[in-house]
């Protein structure tokens, strides 16, 4: 009846944990950002969220569709992230467990068969018998929030692995539009180079006919046959160049190479990009970013570990219990026999550590103070990734533009310069300098044309990557 005494203690103890969670509250640290993006996508952008959900859709390209469909299921870095959620969880499971009683059951049965000395064994089956069975029960009362803290320290880092998930889905999709990109622009590109040899072989039949009524000289006919097979030399180079974009295809899909052809066998342009994107405000980068998002949840992890270090300045209570039985007997003598039923607190409290404690609690805060510095480093490196993206996006089109128009004219320059040429208006030189400055132009258009939709993709990424697919997770709860 003495013990009953400790019910008062134990009940006041559990009542105390919601009241007593010792360190920092978490309060998210505050970046200043400015109001609206140097350049401007759209004149008259106003909208209050970014246009980038479902990004890779705005393209209307149905096997860009498939390729990002079929990396997000089977690329290994997202396997691996969706992992980590997984581990995540049940790291933090497991010191959630500490909230709750925990119990341990022993048994033994165990008979003896003999004896030995110097002179050997002598057996003798059931010569003792030693029976044991004992449950032992404790919890350890959260009376200054140190379990509670570990517990949101592993919340943090759980939903941070969730935002590293989430990132890996915007790392992997903007690698496969990108390369996409760069294999239907190399398509492009050695189409150009085709047309370009078609017409320097039309030119070296028209020299070759001219040399042999004797109007072209023969310096005329080593320029027009070097010419052609220069011509002819670029597109291995540039077969190569897509052979490599289709290679990298297929290890960001988890494939083999052979099987990328199937899926890129359809002829299509290259991809354009929307015409308007709508790029929102600065101040959603904190939202919209997953990278960002992460780096704030690291913050708030290790935030909760200095509330983990302050709660070694204070005791630590435990509730214990036992219930144990024994029995041992050795011949016919029963020596022991024990039945005991055990319950009562335990207090630990480290009132001398050379200031160890201390030190741990500014440990700890020295690295808040890093966790800050680098969630502002990559707001910051946010920022200027969508202010570099939306330059380069705004400039490739007008360079675009204007290429696509000098393509027209050398085009017609090119036509012209042939007919002067055939009339003996213009010598082959410049019906060659025409020839190449028309290919020169036209793929540098096309290549333009891919750089401007990679730039798109890489502003979308920029901005976070929109809404993307959730990773089935555990509701977090106290």
């Amino acid at each position: 009846m003495k013990y009953l005494g400790l019910v008062p203690l134990v009940c006041c103890t559990i009542l105390l944990p919601s009241c007593m969670k010792v360190g920092p509250d978490y309060t998210p640290p505050e970046v200043q950002l400015p109001d609206a993006w140097t350049e401007s996508i759209d004149s008259d952008n106003k909208s209050s969220f970014t246009g980038s959900q479902r990004w890779w859709k705005k393209y209307n390209d149905p096997t860009l569709d498939t390729l990002i469909k079929i990396s997000r299921d089977a690329n290994p870095n997202i396997r691996i992230a969706r992992a980590r959620i997984s581990e995540s969880w049940h790291q933090r499971s497991v010191l959630a467990a500490a909230w709750y009683p925990h119990a341990e059951f022993t048994a033994r049965d165990e008979h003896g068969l003999g004896s030995f000395d110097s002179s050997g064994v002598k057996w003798d089956y059931d010569s003792s018998h030693n029976q044991l069975a004992s449950l032992d029960v404790g919890w350890e009362i959260d009376l200054f929030g140190r379990v509670a803290r570990r517990v949101e320290s592993a919340t943090a880092e759980y939903e941070a692995k969730i935002e590293g998930y989430r990132d890996a889905l915007v790392f992997i999709n903007s690698e496969v539009a990108l390369h996409y990109i760069a294999y239907r622009t190399l398509e492009k590109r050695i189409a150009v180079a085709e047309e370009a040899t078609q017409n320097y072989t039309e030119i070296k039949r028209m020299i070759d006919t001219r040399f042999d009524d004797g109007l072209a000289t023969k310096l005329e006919k080593y320029e027009s046959n070097a010419d052609l097979l220069a011509s002819k030399a670029e597109i291995p180079k540039l077969e190569q160049e897509k052979k490599v974009i289709s290679n990298r295809l297929s290890a960001l899909l988890a494939m083999r190479p052979s099987e990328m052809p199937n899926l890129l066998s359809s002829t299509s342009r290259i991809p354009r990009p929307p015409r308007t994107i709508d790029a929102g405000f600065p101040a959603e980068i904190l939202r919209s970013r997953p990278d960002v998002r992460r780096a704030e949840r690291k913050v708030a992890a290790q935030s909760a570990r200095i509330g983990v270090a302050t709660a070694n300045f204070y005791p630590q209570l435990s509730l214990s219990g036992a219930i144990s039985y024994e029995y041992f007997r050795q011949g016919i003598n029963v020596e022991t026999l024990t039945r005991t039923l055990g319950l009562g607190p335990s207090l630990k409290w480290r009132i001398f550590n050379a200031c160890a404690d201390r030190n741990r609690v500014r440990e700890q805060e020295s690295k808040l103070n890093q966790a800050i510095t680098l969630y502002e480093g990559t707001v910051i490196n946010a920022v200027t990734q969508v202010e570099n993206s939306m330059t380069r996006l705004q400039f490739s089109k007008k360079r675009h533009q204007l290429l696509e128009k000098a393509t027209e004219e050398y085009s017609g320059a090119a036509e012209l310069m042939n007919d002067a040429y055939q009339t003996g208006q213009v010598d082959l030189r410049r019906l060659l300098n025409a020839q190449q400055d028309y290919i020169r132009t036209k793929d540098e258009s096309i290549a333009t044309l891919g750089r401007n939709a990679a730039h798109s993709v890489r502003l979308f990424k920029a901005l976070g990557g929109g809404e993307l697919p959730q990773p089935k997770t555990k509701s977090v709860t106290n």
